[in-house]
């Protein structure tokens, strides 16, 4: 995950410590309670996390017959979950053996986002999901990140990417989006207590492209809708192993054995 270097002690900073300041608590909340509903709704039995976040534990519920395991890049700590090494451009995954992804702001802090993409399109199972969270661009609560010192400071040091373009990317791989919203309107608010009472409200403002800081976007890996060449040829097969009746002529011939037939 993205780092950055302290000015007094030059020790990274990951990510998954950013979540756990104020601002960065808002967001884990959001996007874990999206994480819990669709997990509760699909469950499956081969889950994969792209990259450790840290609070795992308030999704983790949803999903507790799964087998579940989390990729990163090091292992820094120890965790009560399955974690191996590796990078996200490559995965050390078998190919079609994962029932569903979960890419927790994986894409704005990998240099090559198109070739994770086709990486987690590799290991998915046909009709596998992916639950994609990332930071909206266009929000005025990222402003910070245009600031040259603040671009050094996580997460404004990641590279992000609008919500619509990475439905794009999905598109391209066969995915279908089941689900895309913006979450996370008012960062900067301890407590999301301003839109409870007035949900009409809280959607329309999901949708406007300046007020959510983040989005979660559902898509789901479909086959062609072809005939596959399996079943083709099975069926010329089975055809071609039966003759077929000789077709049958409109004029119907009569042998005149009877003279008064004409």
């Amino acid at each position: 995950m993205p780092h950055e270097e302290s000015s007094q002690n030059k020790e990274p900073v990951e990510l998954s410590d950013w979540f756990e300041t104020p601002i960065g608590s808002v967001y884990r909340h959001a996007e874990s309670a999206l994480l819990s509903q669709k997990l509760r709704e699909n469950f499956r039995a081969e889950v994969l996390q792209l990259d450790f976040v840290g609070w795992e534990d308030e999704f983790h519920e949803a999903m507790r017959f799964a087998h579940y395991t989390i990729l990163d890049k090091h292992v820094a700590e120890q965790s009560k979950y399955t974690r191996i090494v590796g990078e996200t451009n490559n995965l050390p995954i078998e190919t079609h053996s994962v029932d569903i992804v979960i890419m927790p702001h994986t894409l704005e802090f990998d240099d090559n986002p198109h070739q994770v993409l086709r990486e987690v399109n590799r290991v998915l199972k046909p009709e596998g999901i992916v639950l994609l969270m990332g930071f909206n661009p266009w929000a005025f609560w990222h402003l910070p990140r245009f600031f040259p010192k603040a671009k050094l400071k996580t997460p404004w040091n990641g590279k992000f990417i609008s919500r619509y373009r990475v439905m794009d990317w999905l598109k391209l791989l066969n995915f279908e989006i089941e689900k895309s919203q913006g979450c996370c309107l008012f960062p900067l608010m301890k407590k999301q207590t301003a839109t409870t009472k007035l949900p009409l409200l809280k959607k329309f403002l999901a949708w406007t492209p300046f007020m959510p800081a983040a989005y979660f976007i559902m898509a789901v890996k479909r086959v062609s809708k072809g005939t596959s060449v399996f079943h083709f040829k099975r069926l010329r097969d089975s055809l071609a192993s039966k003759p077929l009746a000789e077709p049958a002529n409109k004029r119907r011939h009569v042998q005149k054995d009877n003279p008064n037939i004409y």
